[in-house]
């Protein structure tokens, strides 16, 4: 049980602003218990419209589910909302691809990483709940799972009591997800779009975790948007899919020296490997055009690509690509955080958590 006194919290490091800026996230202990938490301040004199906090507050309430990430409390201190959920010790897997991953992460990574957010998108599916904003950076991790995070976009298909066939509207915060979102989303027609529009950015989010790179990071949303009702979807890139060296995205920022060196180190990783035939049937099926080609959560949770996570762990992955666990304060390992000056603590990467 988690207080709902600020002065029972030690926000030690601040980890990211978020939400526009009217946000911040810390790192913080917990005093009556020394658990390490992430605590989420919301400043209400920056947000035009405070009602999308609480609805994001009341739409965390309704789920229960170990791989939907969630709250210990909130409460309000000098007109500022706190939001107390479990510290994810390795921030979002947008966080991770840019700090050790700048390729993409290994086949069997993502296998075990989709396997619990399915596993989380299931349960919110046959409750009746859309998330609509699903990508790298809403996908937290710990030591142990990966956990679907960022609901402000997040809508319930119950409408007075009742079910309703499909939602219409795009989301008010939806300008930011617009690379990930499924083409009848984008539409705005009177059909409207499901669920499966969810299933549609999961393979967007796949090709997002393979290939290191956001999905047409170098479009217009013009061009983004005529690709898709075209049926142009993002690839994995392997030796079958890769482009030739002008065609690849440059992933690394502002130094023109830097990026020549990794746009051609990035080619030749993509040149050598080779995914699965089930990883790209898998992707194929969540981004079919047609809504109803499409797999269910529940589907693809069968699908042959997760055979890859029968013998191993997200922490046996981290251990073997040389990610610094014990660096970290887990969700149960309080004695090891113990042995760390948590203030001093090596957070050597960037963090942009956005929950």
């Amino acid at each position: 049980m988690f207080g709902y006194n600020l002065r029972d919290y030690d926000l030690k490091v601040e980890l990211t602003k978020c939400c526009n800026g009217i946000a911040t996230v810390y790192l913080a202990q917990y005093l009556p218990n020394r658990q390490h938490v992430a605590v989420k301040k919301y400043r209400i004199d920056k947000t035009e419209d405070s009602s999308l906090i609480f609805d994001e507050i009341l739409v965390m309430r309704q789920f229960r589910h170990p791989n939907i990430h969630f709250y210990h409390s909130a409460f309000v201190h000098d007109n500022d909302i706190y939001l107390v959920s479990p510290l994810m010790c390795f921030g979002s897997c947008k966080d991770t691809l840019r700090n050790c991953f700048r390729t993409g992460f290994p086949e069997v990574f993502v296998a075990l990483i989709m396997r619990d957010v399915l596993s989380g998108l299931e349960y919110m599916h046959r409750r009746s709940y859309i998330h609509r904003s699903i990508r790298a950076s809403h996908i937290l991790l710990s030591q142990t799972k990966a956990v679907l995070s960022g609901f402000r976009e997040c809508s319930s298909f119950i409408k007075h009591g009742e079910r309703i066939s499909a939602l219409h509207q795009l989301a008010p915060q939806s300008a930011r997800s617009l690379n990930w979102l499924a083409p009848e989303v984008l539409e705005q027609n009177v059909i409207g779009y499901t669920e499966k529009s969810d299933i549609y950015s999961i393979g967007v989010t796949c090709c997002e975790l393979a290939n290191g790179i956001e999905p047409f990071a170098d479009a217009q949303p013009t061009f983004m948007f005529t690709e898709k009702i075209r049926g142009n979807v993002p690839t994995l890139l392997d030796r079958s899919t890769c482009p030739a060296t002008e065609e690849i995205i440059d992933i690394t920022g502002d130094n023109q020296s830097a990026e020549s060196l990794i746009t051609a180190q990035a080619q030749q990783i993509y040149c050598q490997r080779a995914f699965s035939d089930e990883f790209h049937q898998f992707t194929e099926i969540c981004m079919e055009k047609r809504p109803a080609n499409r797999w269910s959560a529940l589907q693809l949770l069968n699908h042959s690509f997760f055979k890859h996570c029968r013998h191993t762990s997200i922490l046996d992955q981290l251990k073997r690509f040389g990610m610094e666990v014990t660096d970290y304060d887990g969700l149960r390992d309080h004695s090891l955080a113990a042995s760390h000056d948590m203030s001093e603590l090596s957070l050597k990467h960037d963090w942009s958590w956005d929950f």
